[in-house]
C-alpha cells in the first residue's frame, strides 16, 4: 500500500477513535472501554513477562552451551 495512504488511514482511525471517546452520548461505551482496558492490562503484562522469561531462559541456555563447548575445547588442547 502507498505510504501516504497508510498514514492517512492511520490518522483517520485515530480521529474516529478519539471522537468516539469524546462524544457525550457514548458514556456507556466509555465505561465498557474502561472495563475492557482494566481486564486487558494484566493479560498484556503477563504476556510481556512470558516473553522476557523465554528470552532470558534462551540466553542462559545459550551461555551454558558456550561454556560447555569452551570447557571441552580446553580439555582437548
Amino acid at each position: 500500500m502507498n505510504a501516504y495512504l497508510e498514514l492517512l488511514v492511520g490518522i483517520l482511525l485515530a480521529v474516529v477513535g478519539i471522537a468516539m471517546l469524546v462524544v457525550p452520548q457514548l458514556s456507556i461505551f466509555r465505561e465498557d472501554v474502561k472495563t475492557v482496558i482494566l481486564g486487558v492490562i494484566p493479560i498484556v503484562v503477563l504476556l510481556a513477562a512470558a516473553v522476557f522469561l523465554m528470552i532470558g531462559v534462551s540466553d542462559v541456555r545459550e551461555k551454558g552451551e558456550e561454556e560447555l563447548e569452551s570447557g571441552t575445547e580446553k580439555n582437548r588442547g
